[in-house]
């Protein structure tokens, strides 16, 4: 029985017991108890009193009951509204939104999230996310964290694998979902397909440290290497070589074909350079027509002599489709004896190479040792 119900009960049986107990008692006492017209006016008296007051408890009960459904009703159509408005946001974002379980199951996601990983949209529920990360430990290590983070996380790149196998990176905002009490229910979040982003900056890394023609280390990236060789090396007690090149007879090839083959002859000289040495050895472009090249790993004059020598002579073999011809001019330095500092040994190369040009070019000169 409800409360109104029982309230109602309550009263008519109230109101009865007042009147029959409360009327019997008035009658007697001014001695028409006996009467039977006021006997039956009295009873015709109650059920219109009792009427008219169970017309007002129920007239007024319908009314807060019709008052209660349409806050309901209203509350209702608000709520279903705000699920189609929600709805249509999820559906329209530029992101991928998802939400899981805390077993990484997918149980609510964008249409955006099914086009970005390549799943039907009608098979997106019930996936695992675990199966889009590329690393073993993608998800352990996201999870880690999120909870690090607080529980919320932003900007969170990682690679992932469409369904196909094609592998983007994301960068994603997600937070842990808690139900009232603080109990983790699983993770909701947005992520972005930066993939573009991502090959731009690793392209801008790599051209920061590479020549844009050639492919080569640039000067930076090879002083660099050479700081950190000559640290390897005092540390180990070894020694190294450094090899400085300038090209002659380039300045003839851009006069007479132009800059654009002259470039072509640059990209050439740089494989033939690099086809020459090892993979340990660093290999630069230092600007203009002018090389450089590391070789580490103990090395004796005699030897780096002959990497030389292997250099000079692929340089000076014919170009294709030109007349001209390119030699090579070397400066041979080596650590520690030509210098225990960077600019100690790219001067003393540097010195040996123009020493080579004044004395025919085409050849290899060793640094003061």
């Amino acid at each position: 029985m409800t409360a109104p119900a029982i309230r109602i009960a309550g009263a008519y049986a109230v109101l009865a017991i007042v009147w029959v107990v409360g009327s019997h008692d008035l009658l007697n006492a001014v001695g028409l108890g006996g009467n039977a017209l006021v006997a039956k006016t009295k009873g015709v008296a109650f059920v219109l009193v009792t009427a008219v007051l169970l017309w007002f408890f129920l007239r007024r009960e319908f009314i807060r009951r019709a008052r209660s459904e349409e806050a309901l009703r209203s509350t209702m159509e608000r709520l279903a509204q705000s699920e189609a408005d929600l709805r249509s946001i999820i559906e329209n974002l530029p992101d991928a939104f998802y939400r899981t379980d805390l077993d990484g199951r997918v149980i609510m996601a964008s249409p955006h999230f099914a086009r970005e990983f390549g799943i039907p949209p009608e098979q997106v529920v019930g996936t695992r996310i675990t199966d889009h990360y590329v690393e073993e430990d993608g998800r352990s290590r996201f999870i880690a964290a999120l909870k690090d983070a607080g529980g919320q996380i932003r900007d969170y790149g990682i690679p992932m694998r469409r369904k196909d196998g094609e592998l983007i990176w994301v960068t994603a905002n997600a937070y842990i979902r808690r139900d009232p009490s603080g109990r983790a229910l699983g993770i909701e979040g947005v992520a972005r397909n930066t993939t573009a982003q991502h090959h731009l900056e690793e392209r801008l890394r790599y051209l920061a440290g590479h020549d844009m023609l050639t492919g080569l280390c640039n000067r930076i990236r090879f002083e660099d290497r050479l700081q950190h060789a000559i640290a390897r090396a005092r540390r180990e007690n070894r020694s190294f070589a450094l090899l400085f090149l300038d090209l002659d007879g380039f300045k003839e090839i851009n006069d007479t074909y132009g800059h654009h083959k002259g470039d072509e002859v640059l990209v050439i000289i740089g494989k033939r350079l690099a086809g020459v040495l090892r993979d340990s050895d660093s290999t630069a472009r230092m600007g203009g027509d002018e090389f450089a090249a590391l070789l580490e790993g103990d090395i004796s004059t005699a030897s780096a002599r002959a990497v030389a020598e292997k250099i000079i002579a692929a340089i000076d073999a014919p170009l294709p489709d030109l007349s001209h011809r390119v030699s090579a001019s070397v400066g041979l330095a080596l650590y520690p004896w030509d210098g225990a500092d960077a600019d100690t040994l790219l001067h003393s190369a540097d010195q040996a190479m123009y020493r080579a040009k004044r004395l025919g070019k085409n050849r290899l000169e060793l640094g003061a040792t």
